[in-house]
């Protein structure tokens, strides 16, 4: 755990973060429908579909708020700025900020590039074999041949075990 000042830094900038992020989903709220199209009536506001995501992405911002007026209190300010610098300076060396920025680039590509456009279960074989080879081929314990035969078989298996589970048992179709 980190100690008590840079612990509040931390949570100013999370909060900051979550904050944004609580804006963007009210943003994305607004505009969804504020009037029931379900149950046929336009003024019952309270089954409307924007309401659920309005609710949450207040939340978001009522909480972080919250954290943030502490964190300030209690000196998270102090030093913020040449920390946030030192860290980014630190960057190239710090592997683990890498390795999770990595998988996010990985996930966002399958999410919002492939999901959709290609076939789902090439785009899961080929997430998983690319995730799975990035992070566990290289750290040197075990065969080499023996990584690429379980890469295969877990990025071919897993998506369509995952498709037939859904499907039949759960009967949602996957895309």
């Amino acid at each position: 755990m980190l100690a008590h000042k840079p612990l509040r830094r931390a949570d100013i900038v999370a909060s900051s973060a979550m904050i944004g992020l609580g804006g963007i989903v009210v943003y994305g709220a607004t505009r969804m429908p504020w009037s029931s199209t379900v149950t046929g009536s336009s003024d019952q506001w309270y089954v409307s579909p924007g309401l659920f995501p309005a609710v949450i992405g207040v939340l978001l911002i009522v909480f972080n708020l919250r954290v943030l007026v502490t964190a300030i209190k209690e000196g998270g300010c102090e030093g913020l700025w040449s920390s946030t610098v030192g860290w980014f300076g630190r960057l190239p060396q710090n592997r683990p900020v890498q390795r999770v920025l990595l998988i996010t680039l990985l996930m966002s590509i399958y999410v919002f590039a492939a999901v959709g456009r290609v076939n789902f279960l090439l785009a899961s074989g080929g997430f998983l074999f690319l995730t799975i080879a990035l992070f566990w081929w290289g750290d040197g314990e075990g065969k080499l041949g023996k990584k690429i035969f379980v890469t295969f078989a877990v990025s071919a298996g897993v998506p369509f075990v995952f498709t037939y589970l859904f499907h039949v048992f759960l009967y949602v179709p996957m895309p």
